[in-house]
């Protein structure tokens, strides 16, 4: 877990950097072209995640660090960076990019890893950085504030949802912008507390996958029984006019 303190030094020290870049004209023009074209979110999450993610490297050289595999930084770890508190434990945190009036639903990290983790006693805690961002298309400008949390002390404001499909955890972004915005707190809780709330997001994932797939087999059952009681069924042959929706072309 990282200190109050601490959480507090991360945010201003990224507050400040981004403050610094988009203070430029040059800077906070690029950002808002960005922001503001075609596929802005992917292309404004990718740059900010990797400007934020260096900025921390560089300003706490000595408190963090990344997951790496053979030399190489690990596509695979729970953290885009990781931050060693003042007991010495690294503690992993997910750069999340925000843009106001785009919000959806972004991919947090896959809910039985984060948990065995726990289980493991290797994690505490899963830091969200939130840069968020808001676009004044009048002025033709865009600004930006930074927030650092444990998104595991959020999950009893509703703001976390679970896809049991892929196993991804996902940020239910505009609530969780709207407690943002009211300087909403959340109840700090303890690992137990964590690791039961997990355990009920796990189990209702669970049971929504297996009721829509039971679902889903009991539709496609019904098609294959109409398909195979067809009286012609022996005289199969292909509907040109259907063939139209695959818009082929010469």
């Amino acid at each position: 877990m990282i200190s109050d303190k601490d959480v507090l030094d991360l945010e201003k020290a990224v507050d400040d950097y981004w403050t610094g870049v988009l203070s430029k004209e040059e800077g906070n023009s690029f950002f808002y072209n960005i922001a503001t074209g075609k596929e802005g979110g992917h292309q404004l999450s990718d740059r900010v995640d990797q400007l934020t993610t260096e900025f921390i490297s560089t300003h706490y050289l000595l408190r963090s660090g990344y997951q790496k595999s053979k030399g190489k930084i690990s596509s695979r770890s729970m953290g885009d960076i990781w931050f060693k508190n003042e007991r010495g434990e690294w503690n992993p945190i997910n750069v999340k990019t925000g843009l106001i009036g785009s919000e959806g639903q972004p991919n947090i990290v896959s809910l039985k890893r984060v948990m065995t983790s726990i289980m493991d006693h290797t994690i505490d805690s899963y830091y969200i950085l939130l840069v968020k961002f808001q676009v004044d298309e009048k002025a033709k400008k865009i600004s930006h504030s930074v927030h650092l949390t444990d998104i595991l002390n959020w999950l009893g404001d509703s703001v976390v949802a679970f896809d049991a499909g892929p196993g991804q955890t996902m940020l239910k972004a505009k609530q969780f912008f709207g407690l943002l915005s009211k300087g909403t707190q959340p109840k700090k809780l303890t690992v137990w507390e964590k690791m039961s709330m997990l355990m009920d997001l796990y189990r209702e994932g669970d049971r929504r996958l297996r009721e829509n797939r039971a679902k889903a087999l009991q539709e496609f059952e019904e098609c294959y029984e109409r398909f195979a009681s067809d009286k012609t069924r022996g005289k199969f042959t292909i509907d040109k006019e259907k063939q139209s929706k695959f818009g082929i072309e010469l």
